[in-house]
C-alpha cells in the first residue's frame, strides 16, 4: 500500500507542477493573442482552478497525509513534511485570493478591449505563479532530501 499511496502523491504533484509551468507559457501567449480567445482561456484557467488544481492538490495532501500516519519513520513535525503541507496552504490561497479573482479579471479586461490592464493584471499573477511554481520545485527537493527527516 505504500509503494501506491507514493505513487499517488508524486503522480500528482507532478501534474501539479506541470500545469503550472505550462501556464505560465500559455497565459502570455493568450494574453497576446487578444480577442475572445483570451478572455475564454482565462475564463478556463479559473475552471482549471477548480476541477483541475483544487482537486490535485486535494490528492498530494491526502497522500501525503496518510503516509505520515502510516509511516513510522515520517513525523508531522520533519521539515520537509511541514514544507509539504506549506505548499498546498500556499497553493489554495494563491488559486482563492490571486489566481481565480485575478484571471476572472484579465478575462473581463479583454472583453472590454482593455488590453493594456489586462496584461498588468496578468503580470501581477504570472509572478504569483512563477513564485508558487518555484515554491513548488523546492518542496521537491525538500522531499527528495527528506530536509529535517
Amino acid at each position: 500500500m505504500g509503494a501506491v499511496l507514493l505513487f499517488i502523491h508524486i503522480t500528482a504533484v507532478a501534474l501539479w507542477v506541470g500545469a503550472g509551468a505550462v501556464q505560465l507559457i500559455v497565459n502570455p501567449a493568450m494574453h497576446r493573442a487578444g480577442g475572445p480567445a483570451a478572455s475564454e482561456w482565462m475564463r478556463q484557467t479559473v475552471r482549471l482552478g477548480r476541477v483541475f488544481f483544487g482537486p490535485v492538490s486535494a490528492i498530494v495532501l491526502i497522500t501525503g497525509v496518510w503516509m505520515v500516519l502510516r509511516n513510522s519513520i515520517y513525523e508531522f513535525e520533519q521539515t520537509f513534511v511541514v514544507i509539504g503541507i506549506l505548499a498546498v496552504v500556499l497553493g489554495a490561497v494563491l488559486g482563492i485570493r490571486v489566481y481565480g479573482p485575478g484571471n476572472t479579471e484579465v478575462a473581463e479586461l479583454h472583453d472590454a478591449g482593455e488590453v493594456a490592464k489586462a496584461g498588468q493584471k496578468l503580470n501581477r499573477t504570472l509572478t504569483f505563479a512563477a513564485a508558487e511554481v518555484g515554491f513548488l520545485v523546492f518542496t521537491i527537493y525538500a522531499m527528495v532530501k527528506r530536509i529535517g527527516a
